[in-house]
């Protein structure tokens, strides 16, 4: 089990943290029809590649992959396909079929963040924390949005899609040009972010760092205003020290580590997180 801090258990649950999560929350979601699951970064661009009748820049595409290039593949891939075929098999992957919630989806909504991002494209947690008694409790926002900051100041919970969505494809954000012309056409949402990684604490959740957009945000939250307040960092064991320490020192990380490949410790360990969240709001009601 992850062993949680207890100033973690009480920013969440005085709701002063964000829960940001990426690929890995939606990992082990399935279709019911299909038992297929959605993909993680590299088999998305592989499928993606597999679309491409351009075979020269199949075949660069295919040997950036390999090198775990994976950014520079996507322009790479993007480039090549017209964007009709672009959008249609983005929507068989995202939309078609549609997955059920995960255990990490269902820890997230019980652990009930004021805020929560996450940088995938799927609308599993949307539909997910929007249903049933909640429905009326949550707003869901993509990065174009211009109206965030004044329901950041409502009551209601804030679902934030970072990179876009599935439901709105030609402003999904997966190449490196992508990623440029968010910055340029919603700089109102940019800002937004660095004001909330400097006045929050942030639980990365099945995400990886390698995102270019979210390492600068932390990064530039770290030299603007140094603290010894730390985000944390939710991933299996492994990863070698000297990267750690870098990242502890750049973007101001805590590691919560499980064993490699033990997803079942993960997602025992965030229900827990969960349960002493939800018993510390029960017992200190005042916060």
């Amino acid at each position: 089990m992850i062993a949680w801090g207890e100033a973690l258990i009480k920013e969440l649950a005085a709701r002063r943290a964000i829960v940001f999560f990426g690929a890995g929350a939606s990992a082990s979601c399935v279709s019911p029809n299909s038992q297929t699951r959605p993909p993680n970064w590299q088999t998305l661009l592989e499928r993606l590649n597999a679309r491409s009748t351009n075979l020269e820049a199949q075949q660069v595409a295919a040997s950036l992959i390999e090198k775990s290039r994976l950014l520079d593949a996507a322009e790479v891939i993007v480039s090549g396909l017209n964007d009709a075929d672009y959008h249609d098999e983005m929507r068989k992957i995202f939309e078609v079929p549609r997955y059920e919630a995960s255990k990490i989806h269902e820890a997230i909504l019980a652990i009930d963040p004021k805020v929560a991002i996450t940088t995938n494209f799927d609308t599993v947690y949307d539909h997910y924390c929007r249903s049933g008694d909640a429905a009326e409790g949550y707003n869901v926002f993509k990065y174009t949005d211009t109206h965030l900051v004044s329901q950041l100041r409502s009551p209601i919970r804030c679902v934030l899609k970072a990179h876009g969505c599935i439901t709105a494809p030609e402003k999904m954000v997966l190449t490196r040009s992508d990623f440029f012309r968010a910055r340029q056409e919603a700089p109102h949402f940019y800002r937004t972010l660095d004001a909330l990684f400097l006045t929050h604490t942030i639980l990365f959740v099945g995400y990886s760092l390698d995102d270019p957009d979210i390492q600068m945000v932390l990064e530039n939250a770290n030299i603007a205003a140094p603290s010894s307040h730390k985000h944390y960092f939710v991933c299996g064991s492994g990863t070698p020290d000297a990267i750690k320490k870098s990242k502890v020192e750049s973007c101001n990380l805590h590691f919560c580590e499980f064993p490699e490949g033990q997803y079942d410790v993960l997602n025992e360990s965030l229900i827990d997180l969960a349960e002493r969240v939800n018993l510390f709001r029960n017992t200190n009601p005042a916060i």
